[in-house]
């Protein structure tokens, strides 16, 4: 996590895709993931008061592509943290079409510049693997990211509150 990140909200040029676009489009793919995965409950109710206390909203933007096995098992749990959170206070977004460019150099990017959104390829981003969940205060400001996993052999809802409590 860290916050000396120059990327901003607004460094988002692509188009993304709300929850209900999301399970729309993947639902059948994701459903078995979603159901079964039951957040933790003294985390979400953290988060929520958080946000409140500060007067803030939590922005969060996920990279990823549907080729992508953490894709398919990550984004779904980010989905029903935000569904269970059930505030105005969180905004998910979701950003898919990362595509790898499997003939890259050691030097050049892994992912495909000319079949993924810019975002792959734009060092803000510093994307190193997906998903890749970015979060953002009200402002637009960069707070903190999750790449690929939680750490530490935690949960994706723990490792968001940690990043509110460092970084808000």
């Amino acid at each position: 996590m860290n916050s000396k990140m120059d990327l901003k909200w607004s460094d988002l040029v692509s188009p993304t895709m709300t929850i209900d676009e999301y399970v729309t489009i993947y639902g059948d793919k994701i459903r078995k993931v979603y159901e079964k995965y039951e957040p933790k409950s003294n985390a979400l109710n953290e988060i929520k008061d958080l946000l409140k206390n500060k007067k803030e909203v939590l922005k969060i933007v996920a990279l990823g592509a549907d080729w992508c096995p953490d894709c398919t098992k990550n984004i779904p749990r980010m989905i029903k943290i935000v569904n269970k959170m059930d505030t105005p206070d969180v905004d998910l977004k979701i950003l898919y079409g990362i595509m790898v460019n499997a003939l890259h150099k050691p030097e050049e990017s892994i992912w495909h510049k000319k079949r993924s959104p810019p975002e792959a390829t734009d060092p803000k981003f510093n994307l190193k693997a997906i998903p890749t969940f970015y979060f953002f205060n009200e402002a637009g400001e960069y707070l903190g990211v999750i790449v690929e996993n939680p750490e530490y052999s935690s949960t994706l809802e723990e490792d968001i509150l940690r990043i509110l409590k460092i970084y808000l």
